[in-house]
């Protein structure tokens, strides 16, 4: 497998879905596979607390309806402490998100040793198109600026 996991294999390897190049390249590489059992454990922690949450009995529900309308008829609208904690790991997880898109998406960083011969081509066409003088013309522009500066040297005393 050529670099790190993409988007797709990092949320297969996340959910425990079955993906064999995933699985071959977290055999290998130990700094993704640290990250998705970090992730995994999150997601899993999640997963939990959203199984006790919507386990609660009917009482607890109950109690919520009462004290949303104890609320309501009181017009008490104040946010809960609680409600900000929510508030901040939502931003944590969109930071963190968009941190491992940017770094999944990031391009590879050239090597010194390894020159595209496309990459190398393109900058001699950027740098025709930005000369003055067409290429074929150049060795003439040079035999002309050495006979310019002999002329020079000649009429000097």
């Amino acid at each position: 497998m050529n670099g790190h996991l993409s988007n797709e294999q990092w949320e297969a390897a996340v959910l425990n879905h079955n993906d064999a190049a995933a699985a071959k390249h977290l055999a290998e590489c130990a700094t993704c596979r640290e990250e998705v059992n970090s992730f995994a454990g999150a997601v899993a922690a999640g997963q939990v607390h959203a199984r006790k949450v919507v386990e609660q009995p009917e009482t607890f529900w109950r109690r919520q309806r009462e004290a949303i309308s104890a609320r309501i008829a009181a017009r008490d609208f104040t946010l809960p402490w609680r409600r900000s904690i929510w508030v901040a790991a939502t931003v944590m997880l969109i930071v963190l998100a968009s941190t491992l898109l940017s770094r999944n998406n990031a391009p590879p960083a050239p090597s010194m040793a390894q020159t595209d011969p496309d990459d190398a081509l393109l900058l001699s066409v950027q740098q025709s198109i930005q000369s003055d003088l067409p290429q074929a013309l150049k060795p003439a522009a040079l035999l002309t600026a050495e006979i310019d500066r002999a002329s020079v040297s000649r009429r000097r005393p």
